[in-house]
């Protein structure tokens, strides 16, 4: 069993110790200011240890660290973990702006520290199987890609004007963690994020948040042309990705919370050709990633988004915050 401390009780933090837990491959300890959070996250699960600071916490009694906090957080916390030799999974995105970034890699390549950010959708089955389809070449070269995400965020988080999602300092809000995912797999997918322009608005949220709750992005990943739709609001829970290639066209659908699909199609009759589909993924997101990081602690490959590649991740979105008027 691996000895793993998650910093952050909240929302995430929450999912991070169910999945977790639920691999019986980690022996948990959780950190957390909040201490009715700790009352009730103890009432739930079962920890080794709990803590209340993290700046106090011995490090040298886990294996590995799991940083859930505001991403105002993350940098200076995943530095204590560099600097203890501590292999660490950092939330998204990776920081709000990129003060420390820099250093941050700086360190982990020195002390050559196992290491991932935690865009969960690398770890799920049917995402991987996008990624082995479009690298094994059968839609030809990508030229063009389509992310339609969208749903009503109030449902999932009743709190979300209380939580990070609120605050711009935090993080929060569609364009700074939301699509984020989304750039993530084009990242995975296509390339590196070259430039990118948005629009982005408060059009339901209102004096609840600060943030945006609706964005529009285009970008250019290693030459090639990327759209991203994406709000908070919306009844429907919708998530499409469409991918252009010069051979055939992938399209991945959300069906349903327990169903979803891979399609495919290379001429104009109409008819999309089933792949596969996947049941029940959404409720194992967090399940899948916690198996990933102890596949990136064992030396066995993963799939995790790099500091690196987080890095450029952020850059991108700051250019296109630089690019809105909102």
């Amino acid at each position: 069993m691996k000895k793993l401390l998650i910093v952050g009780g909240g929302g995430i933090g929450r999912k991070h110790i169910d999945g977790f837990i639920r691999t019986e491959k980690f022996l948990v300890s959780v950190c957390e200011v909040d201490q009715n959070k700790i009352q009730q996250l103890t009432k739930d699960y079962s920890f080794e240890y709990t803590f209340s600071n993290f700046d106090t916490v011995d490090l040298s009694r886990f294996d590995a660290v799991l940083i859930a906090t505001p991403a105002n957080y993350h940098i200076p916390m995943a530095k204590k973990c560099v600097l203890a030799g501590k292999p660490f999974l950092i939330e998204k995105p990776l920081a709000v702006d990129l003060e420390g970034v820099d250093e941050l890699i700086r360190m982990v390549k020195e002390k050559q520290i196992p290491c991932g950010v935690a865009y969960t959708r690398r770890s799920v089955p049917s995402y991987k199987q996008i990624k082995e389809l479009v690298d094994s070449g059968v839609i030809g070269e990508v030229k063009m890609a389509n992310f339609y995400c969208a749903q009503d965020y109030r449902k999932y988080r009743p709190d979300y004007s209380q939580i990070y999602f609120a605050k711009k300092e935090m993080g929060g809000g569609i364009l700074r963690d939301f699509i984020t995912h989304m750039i993530d797999l084009a990242q995975w997918f296509i390339g590196r994020p070259e430039k990118g322009y948005g629009l982005r608005a408060n059009l339901v949220f209102g004096d609840a948040i600060e943030t945006d709750d609706s964005a529009i992005v285009i970008g250019q990943f290693s030459g090639k042309l990327v759209n991203f739709y994406c709000n908070g609001f919306q009844k429907p829970n919708e998530f499409t990705i469409d991918i252009a290639g010069t051979k055939g066209n992938l399209k991945y659908v959300f069906v349903t919370r327990s169903l979803s699909k891979i399609l495919f199609a290379d001429n104009d009759s109409g008819q999309w050709k089933e792949l596969c589909s996947f049941t029940d993924e959404a409720q194992n997101y967090y399940y899948f990633q916690a198996e990933n990081f102890h596949c990136l602690l064992e030396n066995r490959p993963h799939n995790f988004t790099t500091i690196e590649e987080a890095s450029e991740n952020l850059r991108f979105v700051l250019d296109v915050i630089k690019s809105s008027d909102f």
